[in-house]
């Protein structure tokens, strides 16, 4: 699967896309708890994003349940517009 395809595919899952967003923008590591508290969906919902985007190689675990992005800052830009599609 090429980069393109993979990113159309984030497109299409939103709450994996609004995670990898936030912790993008973010640009530090974040329990599910914050993620779910500055997103609003449950804790599980987060958790089966988080999971998904971990085994998809777009996010790491860290220490003591911390989740961070894969991309680094300087791409949250350029992933927000081909995500949106503007």
């Amino acid at each position: 699967m090429s980069g393109s395809e993979e990113l159309d595919g984030l497109r299409r899952a939103e709450s994996q896309r609004e995670v990898l967003l936030l912790l993008v923008e973010r640009g530090e590591a974040m329990s599910s708890k914050d993620v779910a508290e500055a997103l609003g969906p449950t804790r599980n919902a987060v958790n089966t994003a988080l999971f998904n985007l971990f085994n998809q190689g777009r996010a790491d675990r860290g220490p003591r349940g911390l989740h961070r992005d894969k991309m680094g800052p300087l791409l949250v830009n350029l992933l927000e517009q081909h995500l949106v599609g503007e």
